[in-house]
């Protein structure tokens, strides 16, 4: 007799060891689960390895408070309107709204309603056990496990399951919402913000403010002299830098005139030959009478060199191009002109006045809004941000022009208010133009309801 308890002693220990060792294994499953179905498949399918059964249901109570189905034993997936599951989740529901179910306990077909114990043989086992998940801090019921088999339940396996399902509790409780209090007061949190939101919106109807619009800007002279082409040509070289100034009479840039050089000398050749011919038929007018009628017509020649001689003479004087009046020489890198062919009339510089500038800006067809005459603008130069230069609006172009960039633009000029130290023709920057007051609904949302508008017909 001494012999056989020796014997069964440490097999008793090492199925207490397994079974243990089983139960830390589950619970730290439980606790892995990265989303609540791996956590459902856990519960209903890994349990078998502590203790058998033939059917495991797991259940859990909604937001609402009513009990569902979160995972059936078996399958990874189930059908919710199948005929079995149907009557699983009307027996949850009754269970779960008996007193005392808050505690492990057996549950046999008696507990039941009539209707739904006389389909219990066909959808379900003979002994039950109910294993509830109460939250480990407020004891609210979360959930459950339900257990069938046909055989009744040792006091053992229903210690292990007590302790099992107080860890798979734990990790409900990290995917449940929270008490019934707990969902009550973030409902009313959530409500309330929904109301800021709502307020906040339905404010900007009633707020007024100043719409405005930023959009590229330089500085520019007011009414410059346009120097152009005197004729075709190609440039050959400068005489002053760009922004320098220059007086009237200045040489500014001049022509190739290796052709009207050529010509003009080809044209004094021609004079002298007429002269020379004129001058013999002169001579011989004094002994041959018939050359007297030849003298008319070699004056005429003459003339017609002379005048040839001039007008190539002008051409020359005319490749050189000088300043009209006094100002300061505005054009592109000189270097991009030279050995360039120019047309008749072609504008190649302007001569400006220091102190008439004006602010010209580019404002993008998609950046247009309602612009007033006199409007205030702010120039916020490349070179000094800091310190804007205040002006008001004269000018807003009616239809929009295409810029060498390949965008629309609408033209936009305002002059400097006085006591303002004029900026450097040629200075950029961004302009900052002040329209209508509008709701600030109207300053939110008038580009998003416009791009929707271009893809959506109303």
């Amino acid at each position: 007799m001494t012999v056989q308890t020796h014997h069964e002693t440490p097999e008793l220990l090492q199925r207490q060891v397994h079974g243990l060792t089983t139960l830390l294994t589950l619970q730290e499953e439980a606790r892995k689960a990265s989303r609540f179905d791996e956590l459902a498949f856990v519960v209903v399918n890994s349990t078998l390895r502590l203790v058998s059964y033939a059917q495991a249901i797991f259940w859990r109570r909604s937001r609402s408070g009513i009990p569902t189905l979160a995972g059936v034993s078996g399958v990874t997936r189930f059908d919710h309107n199948a005929p079995q599951m149907v009557w699983y989740r009307k027996a949850v529901i009754h269970l779960a709204g008996l007193p005392g179910m808050a505690a492990i306990q057996e549950v046999t077909w008696d507990r039941l309603p009539p209707a739904l114990a006389a389909e219990a043989e066909s959808w379900s086992h003979s002994h039950g056990i109910w294993l509830p998940m109460n939250h480990p801090r407020t004891g609210e019921l979360m959930g459950g496990l339900w257990l069938t088999r046909d055989r009744p339940w040792e006091e053992g396996e229903r210690l292990l399951l007590e302790h099992l399902v107080q860890g798979y509790a734990g990790s409900v409780a990290l995917w449940q919402g929270g008490s019934f209090w707990g969902r009550v007061r973030a409902g009313w949190v959530r409500m309330g913000w929904v109301v800021l939101v709502l307020a906040a919106f339905f404010s900007t109807f009633l707020i007024e403010v100043r719409q405005t619009v930023l959009a590229p800007a330089r500085v520019t002279a007011v009414d410059p002299s346009m120097v152009t082409a005197p004729m075709d040509g190609m440039v050959a070289r400068f005489f002053v830098a760009p922004n320098a100034e220059v007086k009237k009479g200045d040489p500014l840039f001049a022509l190739d005139d290796t052709e009207l050089n050529h010509r003009y000398q080809l044209a004094r050749e021609e004079l002298a030959l007429a002269q020379t011919q004129l001058h013999k038929v002169g001579q011989l007018a004094f002994s041959e009478r018939e050359r007297v009628a030849e003298l008319a017509t070699n004056r005429n020649l003459v003339r017609e060199a002379s005048a040839k001689v001039d007008f190539a003479a002008q051409l020359v004087q005319r490749s050189r191009v000088h300043a009209a009046i006094d100002g300061v020489a505005v054009f592109s890198d000189p270097h991009a002109w030279l050995g360039r062919p120019v047309r008749l009339g072609e504008r190649v510089l302007e001569i400006a006045s220091p102190q008439r500038v004006e602010v010209t800006i580019e404002l993008p067809v998609a950046e247009a809004m309602p612009l007033v005459m006199d409007a205030e603008l702010k120039l916020f130069l490349d070179i000094d941000p800091l310190h804007p230069l205040s002006g008001r609006l004269h000018f807003a172009a009616y239809e929009a022009t295409p810029t060498p960039e390949g965008t629309l633009v609408y033209l936009l000029k305002g002059g400097f208010d006085r006591g303002t130290v004029l900026p450097r023709l040629g200075l950029k920057g961004t302009a900052k133009v002040y329209g209508l007051e509008v709701s600030l609904f109207h300053v939110l949302f008038h580009r998003p309801i416009a791009a929707v508008r271009r893809w959506v017909v109303l």
